[in-house]
């Protein structure tokens, strides 16, 4: 099987200033729960995209001062000798498979509460974080804001010599350079605030100092053009893609390699909106802005997972590479399918953002609805696209409930070659709860966790589907199934149990007529009162 010949612009190999991009398929920096003290985590994590094809990979945020410090967050850093040696496992195991490794250098100013280091930070000016309430930091003095675009600089030559190729300054979501930018957070009165070209000063001095110093990797930027109306955003306290995002992006064309181009503040819920609210490509109206100013190649983002869709933004001239975080989560191997035209193989992000809330819950390891080998890659050696074969595999396996754990676990047994693995259900189709979930206005999307498991167990596996098949404890022991595997799922409690109190509240059993659960809403019809 071979790709559409409309898709071969996405395999078109793209010059970055020294470095070539080897297609159009860049994994944006995105956390993973890894950070620099868990390398191996890190480094097979990152390693399965590049494996799977995607061209450019790189870390989350990765800080590299002591006063920028991310606890209780995990982020990567690059401080020491030992940080260096840790990422550089990571690019060993992307360059292995002959992709670009990228590190996002960021410095989260007054938004990090430095909890392990206890340093003061820095910022353009004295103000209270507004998402932030126990972090603080002090205006930096003009001698102090020299040293910051110095340790921006001492960052990046620790990840040259870690081994990445991109070097990404971040300016965005709460850092120095977005930060002096922004009105809303830069009250300065001297030549770094107030105006337009005084508050881009930071920047462009800082890119100046990266230019001089680094010649062999290439430099570019994450900017988001435009930080939207209130309340999602700042207003005219921040930037406007068609105005000041824009010119922000014109006046450092000629410093940097590329641009990485997203929208939103520190509140991200517009960047990395849910599917329930954000089409695929949802950015296009504010990021097409900076293909209108620039000469360098950029970088949309927008839960791309069509390809279709991706050409489409190319060749509008919208963007130039394919930017993604969630899709290659759900699917590192996006790139390679695409390749091979193996369409209906595309394990698609639903956009469910569980990989958000579970980072925002302070940074433990990444989970994924779709994917779950993601994240133990290196703990328990999953790979996403490879089943250990087993080596017996005659002895007869009934999985009971074929809803996402059910059609998960049948597909597995079958893709490691177990030949009798019957899957039951008592309803009429497979897919369990998600087929009123996915019914719902805005959740369409989540019934690709049903819709991919069927194709896989129906063109890779013996496996066998029965619906409308209730099974009693006389069934499942009349069976003549030598393993019996219960996924039969879990109904809303209608108890009115407290967590709070561990006791039931008076009036809250959905036993009651004016009282009902989702279940019972949605799928049965109760009438309230």
């Amino acid at each position: 099987v071979s790709r559409e010949k409309r898709h071969d612009i996405l395999f078109k190999p793209i010059k970055l200033g020294p470095k070539t991009l080897r297609n159009r398929f860049w994994q944006v920096p995105h956390c993973n729960g890894a950070g620099s003290d868990r390398p191996g985590m890190q480094a097979a994590f990152r390693g399965m995209k590049a494996e799977g094809g995607w061209g450019a990979v790189f870390t989350e945020v990765c800080f590299f001062t002591y006063d920028s410090d991310p606890t209780p967050w995990v982020g990567s850093q690059l401080i020491d000798k030992g940080d260096i040696k840790n990422l550089s496992l990571m690019c060993d195991s992307i360059h292995k498979h002959g992709s670009l490794a990228g590190v996002e250098l960021t410095h989260g100013s007054s938004f990090l509460m430095n909890a392990e280091s206890r340093m003061p930070g820095r910022a353009p000016s004295q103000i209270p974080n507004e998402m932030e309430g126990m972090a603080s930091a002090r205006a930096m003095t003009k001698i102090e804001i020299r040293q910051m675009q110095r340790d921006h600089v001492d960052g990046a030559l620790r990840a040259r010599e870690a081994g990445f190729d991109l070097l990404t300054v971040f300016c965005g979501l709460a850092t120095i350079p977005n930060y002096f930018l922004y009105p809303f957070n830069n009250k300065r009165t001297d030549e770094y605030g107030g105006s337009f070209e005084n508050r881009c000063r930071f920047s462009v001095e800082l890119m100046e100092m990266m230019r001089e110093t680094i010649d062999d990797c290439a430099i570019g930027m994450r900017f988001p053009i435009d930080t939207l109306e209130e309340p999602y955003g700042y207003g005219d306290q921040g930037v406007r893609a068609a105005e000041e995002g824009a010119q922000f992006i014109e006046l450092l064309d000629d410093l940097v390699d590329y641009w990485d181009i997203n929208i939103g503040t520190l509140n991200w819920g517009e960047d990395a909106g849910s599917s329930r609210y954000f089409e695929t490509n949802h950015q296009a109206e504010y990021t097409r802005h900076a293909k209108r100013v620039s000469k360098k190649p950029t970088i949309n983002v927008g839960r791309f997972t069509d390809p279709d869709v991706m050409v489409k933004a190319i060749n509008s001239g919208q963007c130039d590479i394919i930017g993604a975080a969630r899709p290659s989560i759900a699917d590192p191997f996006l790139p390679i399918k695409i390749e091979e035209g193996r369409y209906e193989d595309i394990r698609e992000c639903i956009g469910c953002n569980i990989c958000v809330s579970r980072w925002e819950k302070g940074g433990p390891p990444i989970w994924c609805t779709q994917n779950p080998t993601s994240g133990e890659e290196y703990r328990r050696g999953w790979h996403p696209e490879i089943y250990v074969p087993t080596n017996e595999p005659e002895p007869p396996i009934l999985v009971v409930g074929a809803g996402p754990a059910g059609l998960e676990c049948a597909m597995t047994l079958g893709q490691r070659g177990y030949e009798i693995v019957h899957l039951v259900d008592a309803a009429e189709k497979i897919g369990g709860h998600l087929n009123w979930v996915s019914s719902l206005p805005g959740f369409g999307a989540w019934k690709r966790v049903i819709d991919w498991r069927e194709t896989q167990i129906n063109t890779k596996t013996q496996v066998q589907i029965q619906v409308n098949s209730r099974q009693s404890y006389e069934d499942i022991l009349e069976s003549g199934a030598d393993h019996v595997i219960f996924a039969t799922g879990s109904h809303w409690d209608r108890s009115g149990m407290s967590a709070l109190l561990h006791d039931y509240i008076a009036g809250a059993n959905a036993d009651l007529p004016e009282v009902a659960t989702p279940e019972q809403y949605v799928l049965k019809g109760k009438k309230m009162g």
